[in-house]
């Protein structure tokens, strides 16, 4: 009893973001992916430090040396910064601080001795890169440090042109020889440590002074914490989901009843201490907001889960009423917290579960304008409402706390693009109607779209359940652009689903020609080799697709099923469960392994698998119809015949429904039942 009917066609949204373009560019789109959800090319690692014990090896000293930062690191420059005699460090990094300066405050200023090269011109560079320069006691030669001229030092970063030299105080009157990249060797005698010298080829050693003008360190800006904006400020502003809510009257209401007012949507919960203070805090302050032609909706998450299933519910109106909260309230249901969820995943690349208290600001044309996760003080929800009517150009400053300038005016983006990507986040999650909905604002009647607007448009008619009029998007689509990726996968993906191999396989095999190493459109000519009974040519491909994106849950779970379906019971396990812990809440991977378990006739394992698709996805008959071959399994015929008929109930009839039921009475002996 497989799933590999059922593992849906892969359209180019689910789980990875590949497009039918040169591998660099998909590659490249992936990295920034992974940059935005905050993944870090170091992986967090800090920094080491080594110090030479002397020819015994290295120590890593970068703890006591304090420069064991976990940053995102670039490169190191070398400088001696302060003209001390020792040499400071520069870090560079990818993510804030990008900067670091480590001083390094030796006591003693006359244990090293700093070079400067400058060639002749001809033979050699101006810069000396490339000259060798060794350095010696006069009294014992044998002891050389040697230092080569270097232009680069790491990414984008160059050090000193001054070559330093550390020498550990024993010794005062130096040697020194150059070998410049013309050929040319150069000796000097007599140098003294502790001082710093010019040479210029062919003409000597000079000393250099250096005079340290007596300043004052720039004090470090200090942002005032007590006094910090609260909140993500945005100018470039997205409409706020539809929100529909139960109000207390039993009604339903939707946030788009307050477009013409600003409002604050505040998700709160009755057992969240700090979500009453807060709102206790607004209702003493309730009187101010309604002055500012704004209003409050409280709405209450008492009774859902983290997954937004509806549990036990709580009563939330009679503490608004003993906090003495007037302003406008209401029942959240389960998908509104979906949406914020998705609302909050598209600003900031990350989806986690929605912390309580969470507030939104919408201004009065329905446009998201903050978020604050977190207890938000009235004082800054005044605030941000006056700015609501100031021009754009003066809440720019709101966007950070730090004072600065900005390197591209925030104010000229093209939000076109952004809605319809916001859009597409909607229809990928269930939210079809919401998504039409801005596609309408992207696209308003008589526009002409463009191939992205159409690919967007076609995405959301399927998740619509219209696959004529996505049909013909996607084909507009291809028209203007043919080699469009995304679209050819979404059209093979609408005919593979109908079986329709002929039709799907050469959108597929394009995608493929344009991109060699596109997943998308491999997992699902795999599906077409095992619809044809090429299972080694689906196993082929899909194994291509696991090496090259190792994190893809969909191809795990299609390889385990396929696997599953050629009798490869250990394999298939090894895969479905990797796609599990790549997705817990995919249903589609438990569903495969717990009849990969069953097959096995390991039914504790497939019961317990089942049983959690049954709880976390009660709307899946799949469940129940397994839980009944398991229970035959297992001997424990009662609650098979229970299970079944759970899916002739859901299902209105089933074949192998009605058929395990009449198994199971005949099992117990109860043949008139059967």
């Amino acid at each position: 009893m497989f799933f590999w009917g059922r593992v849906a066609p892969q359209t180019p949204e689910e789980e990875l973001t590949p497009s039918a373009k040169p591998g660099y560019i998909r590659n490249f789109r992936n990295l920034n992916l992974r940059i935005s959800e905050g993944n870090s090319f170091s992986g967090y690692e800090r920094n080491p430090f080594f110090i030479n014990l002397e020819g015994k090896g290295f120590a890593n000293v970068s703890g006591l040396l304090g420069s064991d930062f976990d940053d995102d690191g670039r490169a190191v420059a070398t400088a001696d910064w302060d003209h001390d005699g020792d040499l400071d460090l520069w870090i560079t990094n990818r993510t804030s601080p990008r900067i670091r300066l480590l001083r390094n405050n030796h006591p003693q200023h006359d244990e090293s001795v700093a070079i400067r090269l400058i060639g002749n011109g001809t033979t050699t560079n101006r810069d000396a890169i490339g000259a060798r320069v060794t350095i010696s006691p006069e009294s014992h030669p044998e002891h050389r440090q040697i230092r080569t001229v270097r232009a680069g030092e790491g990414f984008l970063t160059q050090s000193s042109s001054w070559v330093h030299f550390g020498l550990g105080g024993s010794e005062k009157k130096l040697r020194v020889q150059v070998e410049w990249p013309g050929g040319e060797t150069e000796t000097l005698n007599g140098l003294d440590a502790g001082k710093r010298y010019l040479i210029n080829q062919s003409k000597g050693a000079r000393e250099i002074q250096v005079n340290v003008p007596a300043v004052d360190d720039i004090p470090v800006p200090q942002i005032d914490e007590t006094g910090q904006e609260e909140g993500l400020w945005l100018v470039n502003r997205i409409p706020f989901p539809k929100l529909v809510y139960t109000g207390k009257e039993g009604s339903l209401k939707s946030t788009r009843e307050f477009i013409g007012k600003p409002v604050l949507v505040n998700l709160w919960a009755a057992w969240c201490e700090d979500c009453l203070q807060e709102l206790s805090e607004f209702a003493e302050n309730q009187e101010k907001i309604l002055d500012l032609g704004a209003t409050i909706l409280a709405l209450n998450a008492d009774g859902l889960t983290t997954d937004g299933q509806e549990a036990a519910t709580l009563d939330g109106w009679s503490e608004l009423s003993r906090l003495g909260f007037g302003l406008d309230s209401g029942k959240a249901r389960p998908e509104n917290l979906g949406k914020m969820e998705i609302l909050i995943e598209f600003l900031t690349s990350r989806r986690k579960p929605l912390s309580i208290p969470t507030s939104f600001l919408i201004d009065s044309k329905g446009e998201l304008a903050a978020i604050y996760q977190g207890v938000v003080s009235c004082r800054q929800i005044v605030s941000d409402l006056a700015l609501l009517k100031a021009p754009s150009q003066e809440q720019i400053p709101r966007l950070s706390p730090r004072q600065g300038k900005w390197f591209e005016n925030p104010l000229t983006e093209d939000n076109t693009t952004r809605l319809g990507d916001y859009a597409t986040l909607f229809a990928r999650n269930g939210f079809p109607a919401e998504a039409e909905y801005l596609l309408r604002l992207v696209n308003p009647p008589g526009k002409v779209a463009n191939s992205q607007e159409l690919y967007n448009q076609a995405k959301i008619a399927t998740a619509q359940g219209k696959i004529g009029e996505a049909k013909k998007l996607y084909q507009e689509a291809l028209r203007i652009n043919p080699e469009y990726g995304q679209a050819l996968t979404g059209l093979g993906a609408l005919f593979l689903m109908e079986k329709r191999f002929d039709l799907a396989q050469p959108l597929f095999e394009k995608a493929l020609a344009v991109d060699p190493n596109h997943a998308t459109a491999l997992i699902n000519l795999a599906m077409i080799d095992q619809a044809r009974g090429r299972q080694e040519s689906a196993l082929e491909k899909l194994n291509r697709v696991v090496k090259m994106n190792p994190d893809y849950g969909a191809a795990r779970l299609n390889l385990g099923s396929l696997y599953a379906s050629m009798g490869e019971f250990p394999a298939a396990v090894v895969q479905l469960e990797k796609a599990i812990l790549l997705n817990p809440k995919q249903p589609a991977a438990r569903l495969t392994l717990a009849a990969v378990y069953a097959d096995m006739k390991q039914w504790e394992k497939s019961r317990i698998l089942y049983l959690s698709v049954a709880k976390s996805n009660p709307q899946i008959y799949q469940s129940f119809l397994g839980l009944g071959a398991v229970y035959e399994g297992e001997g424990r015929y009662l609650d098979a015949v229970t299970a079944y008929q759970k899916v002739i109930t859901m299902r209105g009839g089933s074949a192998r429904a009605y058929t395990g039921v009449a198994r199971s009475f005949l099992a117990l002996g109860q043949e008139k039942e059967a």
